[in-house]
């Protein structure tokens, strides 16, 4: 007997996608925001006022007022020009103060140890002891009030895996995304994926440790074989998640100490979510483990060294650079150059589970590649005022021309589906993404740039690098806490 399909049954399901991301737009006259329109209308006001004093004095408040909202108005890859003039201003000034420079150890004039530079100089590891995880190490930066647990994560890829268990994975990703919204306190949720050159020293150990005396010559060398030429043009892929808590409301008495138990108490449950996504084995970052990370950040000659001898012990205070120094558009630390671009928008349309791989697979050409996606949840009563705010000021942006152009339809009906989907449910982040390539000299930037572009272009980011704040976003992607929006003097 022969079974037949009929055409219903041999298509294949369609492959589900993913979009709706929307940049928030607040409604406004000429490209102006709500403030600025508002100030707009109080110079106009005021002008009008001054005509009855005399010419001159309305001419003045005219131009002063000009002066102040044309460089709101004018935007330059998604910033306004008062942001990028005040962060060029923020830059030379910070040059002229040599703020640029960092220089550790015994030719330092302020610390004798190797610290870390820049907004982590005052940061600290304290070391939680757990039952069943062990020594759980918690990054604090007192400026903040920011308490940092990272947990190493073991993916098991999208390799010869069916299209549903994807879905799936994803599906309970946005799920634990849509949760940390009623985490108390927590602050932002980072995903790095870090690729790095393998120098074969796991697949030597793990075959040394475990060939057996006796056996034969041939065995021996097949290994041996295996050992020198397998690990050529593969890579260490390293995945991190690191969750930043501050001290939640009406609790502003905790010490460090509490809030890092507090912290270490929450994980249990946050594994779980992270393994039903497909993260594999979760394991939380030794104090040791986290000085050795940014310990190869900033010093990717070293992190052979620490690969070769796993009893090599790095500390906190010693995990920073010798010297670093910060140019306008890269970053140099040791024995590496590092170029950081940050997502100016978002993919448009609609994507598939597979848009951003190419953006994290590994690249020979690069001594460290990380990928930082960096997500800051609304809690649900912020989300539910912000999308109905959200969809007030896409129709306002709709309906203030004559004829709406597609992109404002387009974006009135990505505010209302959003609303939709939190009124049922859903959670609301802000996200972006940190591209970091580490090369050994200034000149391998420029291969390294074309190599992040192409990537980028594959993943449908529109990427940039982050000028005049290089030093502080490579900070950002490491497992550290840094929460840029909290340090920031400019406003973004």
């Amino acid at each position: 007997m022969t079974a037949t399909m009929t055409p219903a049954q041999q298509q294949p399901p369609p492959q589900r996608t993913y979009g709706n991301w929307r940049r928030g737009v607040s409604a406004g006259l000429f490209g102006l925001g709500t403030g600025a329109t508002v100030l707009m209308f109080a110079v106009a006001l005021l002008t009008v006022t001054m005509l009855a004093v005399s010419m001159l004095a309305a001419l003045v408040t005219a131009l002063l007022g000009a002066a102040v909202l044309v460089p709101l108005a004018v935007r330059v890859n998604g910033r306004t020009g008062l942001q990028v003039l005040s962060a060029r201003i923020a830059w030379w000034r910070g040059r002229s103060q040599r703020q640029h420079i960092y220089q550790s150890g015994v030719a330092s004039r302020v610390t004798q140890s190797h610290q870390l530079p820049g907004l982590l100089a005052r940061s600290e590891v304290y070391t939680v002891e757990t039952g069943r995880a062990g020594r759980i190490g918690v990054v604090v930066i007192p400026q903040s009030r920011h308490y940092t647990v990272t947990l190493r994560c073991a993916p098991e890829g999208m390799d010869l895996v069916d299209q549903s268990v994807i879905d799936t994975r994803v599906a309970h990703l946005a799920t634990w995304l849509s949760s940390l919204s009623r985490e108390p306190g927590l602050v932002q949720a980072m995903i790095t994926v870090e690729t790095t050159p393998d120098p074969g020293t796991l697949l030597a150990g793990e075959v040394h440790n475990n060939m057996a005396p006796q056996a034969p010559d041939l065995a021996r060398q097949v290994l041996d074989e295996v050992v020198r030429s397998y690990p050529a043009g593969s890579a260490q892929v390293e995945t991190r998640v690191s969750l930043t808590y501050t001290v939640p409301p009406g609790r502003g008495k905790l010490t460090h100490e509490d809030m890092c138990r507090e912290v270490a108490a929450r994980l249990p449950h946050l594994h779980a979510g992270l393994s039903a996504a497909g993260s594999g084995g979760v394991y939380p970052s030794s104090p040791q483990g986290l000085a050795a990370a940014m310990r190869a950040a900033y010093d990717p000659a070293v992190a052979l060294d620490m690969a070769r001898n796993p009893d090599l012990v790095v500390t906190w205070d010693q995990a920073g650079p010798v010297a670093a120094r910060e140019s306008w558009d890269y970053y140099r630390h040791d024995s590496g150059v590092s170029r950081t671009w940050g997502m100016v928008e978002a993919p448009r349309g609609l994507t598939f589970s597979s848009t951003f791989a190419r953006l994290t697979d590994p690249d020979p050409s690069l001594l460290r590649k990380r990928v930082a996606m960096i997500y800051r949840p609304y809690s649900p009563a912020e989300s539910a005022k912000l999308v109905e705010a959200d969809k007030r000021d896409a129709r306002f942006n709709t309906s203030k021309k004559s004829q709406a152009t597609a992109r404002d339809i387009a974006d009135l009906v990505a505010a209302e589906q959003a609303a939709q989907e939190e009124a049922a449910g859903a959670g609301v982040v802000r996200f972006t993404v940190l591209v970091t390539a580490t090369v050994a000299s200034v000149e391998q930037l420029d291969e390294a740039t074309r190599i992040i572009d192409s990537r980028a272009a594959e993943a449908r980011l529109m990427l940039r690098p982050m000028y005049g704040a290089q030093a502080a976003t490579f900070a950002a992607s490491l497992p550290a806490g840094i929460v840029l929006p909290a340090h920031a003097t400019v406003p973004f």
